[in-house]
């Protein structure tokens, strides 16, 4: 009894996290949703009302396929707007620094970054401030892509154990 319920609430944690995850920066929503599904599986699960080894293998390929999706779209809005290599060092670095800043510094930092970068490597304002609203754009389309691919797992979920 004690573990069935202990089951239940790491489920219902790690799935509302990993949503909530899916919109913040920084969050690894889509692997917490997957490591609810993996709980679920292993503690609450019962004979006939399981996820079963299909659909847990195929909730990890929305993992890896959300994964690959964000990094690419922070890359390709930062590339298709103009940043150089320092640009991108420059979003790296901010990224890391804006970990100490809390949620606006995860969000900011690379922005920031991209921005002071592209100044570095001796572009004029005006372009520095293309990249960086290049990277906010790509890190924007990440963000959809990580609700996208969250809703459709809990989606996934839930029709996978009401069938």
């Amino acid at each position: 009894m004690f573990l069935n319920v202990l089951g239940w609430v790491l489920v219902a944690t790690l799935m509302v996290a990993g949503f909530a995850g899916c919109f913040i920066p920084m969050v690894p929503g889509t692997p917490l949703i997957l490591a609810g599904a993996f709980v679920y599986e292993w503690m609450v699960a019962t004979p006939g009302h399981n996820l079963g080894w299909g659909n847990l293998i195929g909730l990890t390929a929305v993992v890896v396929v959300s994964q690959i999706v964000e990094f690419v779209a922070a890359l390709v809005g930062a590339n298709r707007f103009g940043a150089s290599k320092h640009g991108v060092w420059g979003a790296l670095i901010g990224l890391f620094v804006g970990l100490f800043f809390s949620l606006p510094g995860i969000l900011f930092g690379p922005i920031i970054g991209v921005y002071l970068g592209e100044l570095y490597s001796g572009k004029d304002h005006n372009v520095a401030l293309r990249a960086a609203w290049g990277t906010l754009v790509g890190n924007a389309a990440g963000v959809v892509a990580r609700v996208i691919a969250g809703s459709a797992m809990l989606l996934w979920i839930y029709i996978a154990l009401n069938k």
